[in-house]
């Protein structure tokens, strides 16, 4: 059985008329790291909001900012630009492994030929299988989409047969059609594109894709909410730091010199 030098401090210690103390600082504690990470959520939606906003741009034409024939531009991550041209519904694939509200399903990529006679990949949409989605669209395309850089991370096509790829690659695009490509590929919106009466995004009945990437928000963005988190949290150390000093000291009567010195 433990021995009354043991037991006797906790019992000093928890006696009922320190519980409004002990109470006391446990809100404190709480409040502080609920507060913080009130404020740690602020930060992160500022900074999701600030990388987003970009996609609310003005859409500007394709050719603006990517030509048939040029690199991908680093300050065209997530631009809205224009697509006017024809769909090349035979040529369109299947790109696997793209979660959605922790599904894992596929986007539904098919062409748009361009008026410069080359083509640009458009993830139309998201789909849990490729036998679900909808038939793709023929005729005349516009639609306003999300400019993406391409995914050419070397996973192999293990099966060309099929119409399911590993990743949107561009190399893996060439292998399926006569045409040239353009070096991204745009995510569709249901947005309107200026100065066309019709919009054909080739949406209808797939859920949106997701855009992945998009450019990162400046250091200082939502800076004062972070700095205002660890404030909330160096109080709540502070509390835990100001109720042990009261109860080594004031409670159980040991000074600061003695426990210090170990007791000796």
């Amino acid at each position: 059985m433990p021995s009354d030098l043991a037991v006797r401090p906790a019992a000093q210690a928890l006696a009922p008329r320190y519980w409004g103390v002990h109470l006391l600082m446990v809100a404190a504690v709480v409040a502080t790291v609920l507060l913080g990470r009130w404020q740690y959520e602020v930060w992160h939606a500022h900074r999701t909001d600030s990388a987003e906003a970009v996609t609310r741009q003005d859409p500007v034409p394709l050719d603006d900012l990517l030509g048939p024939d040029a690199a991908y531009p680093g300050d065209a991550l997530g631009r809205p630009v224009t697509v006017v041209g024809t769909w090349d519904p035979a040529s369109t694939v299947f790109v696997s492994g793209r979660e959605r509200d922790g599904s894992t399903g596929y986007w539904t990529v098919t062409p748009v030929v361009m008026p410069s006679g080359s083509e640009l990949p458009v993830v139309r949409g998201w789909v849990s299988d490729p036998g679900r989605a909808p038939a793709a669209p023929h005729g005349p395309a516009a639609l306003v989409g999300l400019l993406q850089p391409p995914e050419d991370s070397g996973v192999p096509d293990d099966d060309t047969s099929d119409a399911v790829l590993p990743d949107l690659s561009i190399t893996d695009l060439l292998q399926r059609t006569d045409r040239d490509l353009y070096g991204g590929y745009a995510i569709a919106t249901e947005r309107a594109v200026p100065g066309q009466t019709a919009t054909s995004s080739g949406t209808t009945g797939l859920a949106p894709a997701s855009v992945d990437h998009l450019p990162g928000a400046d250091a200082s963005t939502g800076l004062r909410n972070l700095l205002y988190a660890f404030q909330w949290w160096v109080f709540g150390a502070f509390a835990i730091f100001m109720w042990w000093r009261w109860l080594q000291e004031d409670v159980l009567g040991r000074p600061r010199r003695e426990r210090a010195g170990g007791g000796g």
